[in-house]
């Protein structure tokens, strides 16, 4: 049964419309990582401020002063994961 697409064009033309529209697999995924990588970055970057501001990050401050090791390992991991995350982007969206 002819859809409204098959009425409308034939199939050279139908096949080179959907090929101008369609984001190819590979870029896709590279996106979606890159998207979610920023995604857990920022997370752990709100989790990390969370912890800077915390009593115990104080104490620690206050006797050593430095954050804490978990504190360092959050704001660490989420810089580098937003960076991650941002560069993936870039680099997918010159890949065409």
């Amino acid at each position: 049964m002819p859809t409204m697409w098959d009425s409308r064009m034939d199939g050279a033309a139908t096949l080179a419309y959907t090929a101008a529209f369609v984001i190819p697999r590979e870029v896709f995924m590279v996106k979606a990582i890159s998207f979610a990588l920023i995604a857990c970055g920022v997370v752990l970057l709100y989790f990390g401020g969370q912890s800077f501001h915390s009593l115990s990050n104080d104490v620690s401050r206050l006797v050593t002063g430095a954050p804490t090791d978990r504190t360092m390992v959050l704001i660490a991991a989420g810089v580098a994961a937003t960076i991650a995350g941002i560069t993936g982007l870039a680099v997918s969206g010159r890949r065409r």
